[in-house]
């Protein structure tokens, strides 16, 4: 079923729906103001700052000292979401994960009236985690919201619908093309941006993302193909309860020795329930954390994962997270945890690793 009707009971921040304010393309090379920097309270900038004041937005930690990062970076595409309230950085500042949450949009009908939205971005009613986001639309300019110390970086629509449009969940809007075309191509304001970070980066590991549904032969090659300098040094297979196997794969770039953990995206009608079953549960000090993805992170960070991946994220530089659908919903709970500093969670101890000297890996065959 490519496309049905959205029940939207939630204002958009917890669905991933577009809207008109817009980051023009300067803002990307001079780094974007905050709200508070450049509005009036009259201006349409400053109502929307007036309603996320409203909001009272609520900060996950309020931790005066940061933790050490362990992961640095996260790309997630047409990811469900995670966690009420959103996820907080502990090891920034601002508590925004740097990186980027890239979904897509259709708009059809007079004045747009009707959006189809990337099925999986609005699959669960958790906000996402806090992370600048980009709403990817085709051949007309796409909104990017720059995550800061009070948006937790969700390009949202202060009400239930869009201006009195219909929102409709399209699975038709989930695949590859739709991702990398739009990254390509991407503008703001009219101006083209997609040779500018983190739109570039974001097209390069979308590729990377879908990499994982292949084999690990299939994998290893198209990575070194087509990801210039990158190799895939570790890959883990496991064994789902349903009969299905899903695989988690780290890729290292030789120059920099920085390296991906690539979670696997749904890759069977019955991992599907992984999302559907949602209610909220406690993991590596959190509380109320989607149980199905939960379930998954915990199951995906034993058995394999300490013999084949844990131990080489030790000898990377930097470490990104990065993964398609429920592959990104992972993403945004394993960066959430990994960066706690939540040392004696049981949760955090069976996923996390120390900090070595950064070393170049072997491909994995």
């Amino acid at each position: 079923m490519y496309m049905f009707l959205a029940i939207v009971l939630l204002c958009g921040v917890e669905l991933g729906l577009c809207w008109d304010q817009q980051v023009d393309s300067a803002s990307l090379e001079a780094h974007s103001l905050d709200a508070d920097d450049d509005c009036s309270a009259d201006s349409s900038c400053g109502a929307n700052l007036l309603q996320h004041r409203a909001k009272k937005y609520e900060r996950q930690d309020e931790k005066k000292d940061l933790v050490p990062a362990l992961v640095d970076e996260v790309y997630t595409y047409g990811a469900p979401a995670t966690h009420m309230p959103s996820f907080r950085n502990s090891a920034t500042e601002d508590g925004c994960f740097p990186g980027l949450r890239s979904y897509t949009e259709d708009q059809h009908g007079p004045n747009g009236f009707q959006h189809q939205v990337d099925a999986g971005a609005m699959f669960t009613k958790y906000p996402h985690m806090s992370i600048s986001s980009v709403c990817l639309h085709w051949e007309t300019d796409s909104i990017y919201t720059p995550c800061t110390h009070t948006n937790n970086g969700d390009a949202a629509s202060p009400s239930s619908t869009i201006n009195g449009g219909l929102v409709y969940q399209n699975w038709g809007l989930h695949q590859e093309n739709d991702y990398t075309d739009r990254l390509r191509d991407i503008t703001l304001n009219g101006t083209k941006v997609g040779t500018q970070n983190p739109f570039d980066a974001a097209r390069k590991f979308a590729f990377a993302a879908w990499r994982s549904y292949t084999s690990l032969d299939e994998q290893r090659g198209e990575v070194a193909f087509g990801m210039s300098g990158w190799n895939l040094v570790g890959r883990a297979n496991f064994d789902g309860s349903a009969g299905d196997t899903d695989a988690v794969s780290l890729i290292q770039e030789r120059d920099t020795l920085d390296c991906a953990v690539i979670f696997e995206g749904t890759n069977s009608l019955s991992e599907m329930f992984t999302t559907i079953v949602e209610y909220g549960t406690g993991y590596c000090g959190f509380d109320n954390v989607h149980v199905g993805i939960r379930n998954e992170l915990w199951s995906l960070t034993g058995g394999p994962w300490e013999t084949d991946i844990k131990p080489k994220l030790e000898a990377c530089n930097r470490v990104l997270c990065i993964g398609h659908s429920l592959g990104g919903a992972l993403c945004e709970v394993f960066a959430a945890c990994a960066n706690s500093g939540h040392y004696s969670d049981p949760d955090y101890q069976r996923l996390a690793w120390g900090k070595k000297m950064a070393a170049q890996m072997k491909e994995v065959f």
